[in-house]
Formats: structure tokens, C-alpha cells, sequence
């Protein structure tokens, strides 16, 4: 809660702060306790691939409203948004905010749209703001709870796993203000979840001690993009790359070489010996892309650049 006021103002009260094994483990508890089957769940492709998963796996319909590409940049298809959250059998949308794997930091004017959107069609929305600490410089991020105070239906999942490196400590936080979702949560779950004594004492060190580490991590994220980016830019000119706005993830457009997506990972990896993200596996929207993670030492980085560059010399 604390880490909420510091970074964005936001007050939340312990009573709304409950725990889970991970994002995707609550993702999949909320679907199954707020939606019935059959119902529509919309996501925005391409996007972190285990939410079409969990909703396939939980028998929703999958209702896909495809992010708009132009030259590198991503935004949101609004008519198209409205127009399937009208639909009555369309009771959930899952924001990723920031986008993975895109890097968008929604603006509050987007973020604006897509509540209110929402709102007008009785949608429930739920926020997977995970990567929220891992910004560009000059670039902030706004919980999209902040922006409806009016409405206590919104819900927030975080964690401290992308920020700090902790995914093996398996918690999670998920922000849950209204007294009836709170109780729909507790009678999916079981009531409480308790974490290890070892992950509540490494999230409260992270969340009350590591500023300055974050600090010099952002420094460091930063300058690996630039680095990639003037790496692609020499070497590799018939790449697309956008240093995204958020996120430690790369997502790289290969599709001026002219491959299809199974000759292009069948060049990477025979060639280069390197192994990246398919695109497809976050939607078809990522058909020529490769998702690459650069939070790693920079020669760690360089090296599978010049495997990259290898593969298409």
C-alpha cells in the first residue's frame, strides 16, 4: 500500500489488498468467479499469451480487439472496442497495462476511453499492471483505478516479480475494492492465500529498501535499448524496433526479410544458435515478430545481437 501512495498517490486500504500464487493464477480465479462459461473476455492482441490461455482453458469465448500498428506504434481501436463490449454475452476485459509485449504506457485519455467503454456496457474490467515500474525516462504510468475513484468495481493485479526479479517467490498483489467482488474472490479461492515467510519478507525489502536499485535498473534498461537499437540500426537495417514505453521487453519486427514465422524462428535458431519469442504465440497480430528480453548484462545482450546479425549475414 505504501508503494501504491509513493509511486502514484493511491491510497488503498489493506481491506482491498489480497494475495495470489501469481498474475495468471488470479487471472484464472477471476474469470471463473465473475464470468459464467460461454462469456466473452476481451483481450488486445498481440498480447502476453497465457490470457487467451486461461480464458480458452476456462471455456469463455476469446473476444479479440486487435491493436492498431502504424510504423511502430500501437493504439487502441476504439469503434471496434465499443462495438464488442455492446455485445451482452461480453461481461470481462483484461487491460495489459502497460502492454506486453508491445511496451505501450497507456496515456490517461486512452485509459479514459477504455473505462468508461466499460462502464457504459456493464464490462469487468481488470488491469494486469505488473511492468508498471519499469518505465522510460519522461514516461509515467496511471493505475486505471485512479482515474474511476467513483467506481470500486475496477480490479488491479500487480506484483513485485517483473521489478525486482522475484517470480520464484510466487506472490502476487490484487487490488479488489468492492465488498461483493471481494467476497466472489474469497469463495473461488478459499478464503486467504498466505505467502512463505521467506517471499513477505523479500517483498517488504523490495517494496521499502530498493529505490535506488530500481533506480540504477531503469538507468541500465534504458541503456541496453539504446544500445539494441543502434546494434539493429548498423547491422540489421531491415529490422523494425521501437524502444517501447514500458516494459524490459524488445518486440522486434523481422517482417522485411520476407519469412514466414517457422523459416524465420528455422533461421534464428540453425543459423544465429539463438532463441527468441515467436510472435504468433501472443496472437496472429505478431506474425514477423520476435519478442526479446534485455534485462540481462550487456554483453549478455550484445552476444545475442551478434548471433542475430549471424543468422542473416
Amino acid at each position: 500500500c505504501s508503494w501504491m501512495k509513493k509511486k502514484f498517490s493511491w491510497t488503498i486500504s489493506p481491506s482491498s489488498l489480497f494475495t495470489s500464487a501469481g498474475v495468471v493464477r488470479a487471472l484464472k480465479d477471476l474469470i471463473l468467479c465473475l464470468t459464467k462459461p460461454g462469456d466473452g473476455v476481451i483481450i488486445q492482441q498481440p498480447v502476453y499469451y497465457p490470457f487467451a490461455a486461461i480464458i480458452r482453458h476456462s471455456k469463455r469465448t476469446l473476444v479479440n480487439n486487435p491493436l492498431q500498428h502504424t510504423n511502430g506504434h500501437y493504439t487502441i481501436d476504439f469503434v471496434d472496442l465499443r462495438k464488442k463490449a455492446k455485445n451482452p454475452s461480453t461481461t470481462m476485459m483484461i487491460l495489459c497495462s502497460p502492454h506486453n509485449p508491445v511496451g505501450r504506457v497507456w496515456t490517461e485519455d486512452e485509459l479514459r476511453q477504455v473505462g468508461e467503454i466499460c462502464q457504459e456496457n456493464s464490462v469487468q474490467l481488470i488491469s494486469d499492471e505488473i511492468h508498471f515500474d519499469l518505465l522510460r525516462k519522461n514516461i509515467s504510468h496511471t493505475p486505471i483505478a485512479t482515474m474511476f475513484p467513483e467506481d470500486d468495481t475496477v480490479i488491479t493485479c500487480t506484483a513485485p516479480s517483473k521489478t525486482f526479479n522475484t517470480a520464484g517467490l510466487q506472490i502476487s498483489n490484487i487490488i479488489i475494492n468492492n465488498p461483493l467482488l471481494q467476497k466472489k474472490w474469497r469463495l473461488q479461492t478459499g478464503g486467504e492465500e498466505f505467502p512463505s515467510p521467506l517471499s513477505i519478507t523479500a517483498v517488504k525489502a523490495a517494496y521499502t529498501q530498493c529505490d535506488d536499485w530500481l533506480a540504477q535498473l531503469i538507468d541500465y534498461l534504458d541503456a541496453n535499448f539504446l544500445f539494441m537499437q543502434d546494434f539493429l540500426e548498423q547491422n540489421l537495417p531491415k529490422i523494425r524496433f521501437t524502444i517501447p514505453e514500458g516494459t524490459y521487453l524488445g518486440w522486434i519486427d523481422f517482417s522485411r526479410y520476407g519469412l514466414t514465422d517457422q523459416e524465420l524462428a528455422t533461421v534464428l535458431i540453425e543459423r544465429g544458435n539463438v532463441l527468441l519469442e515467436g510472435g504468433t504465440i501472443f496472437g496472429p497480430e505478431g506474425t514477423g515478430f520476435q519478442r526479446m528480453n534485455v534485462a540481462c548484462p550487456r554483453k549478455t545482450l550484445e552476444e545475442g545481437l551478434l548471433r542475430i546479425a549471424k543468422a542473416f549475414s
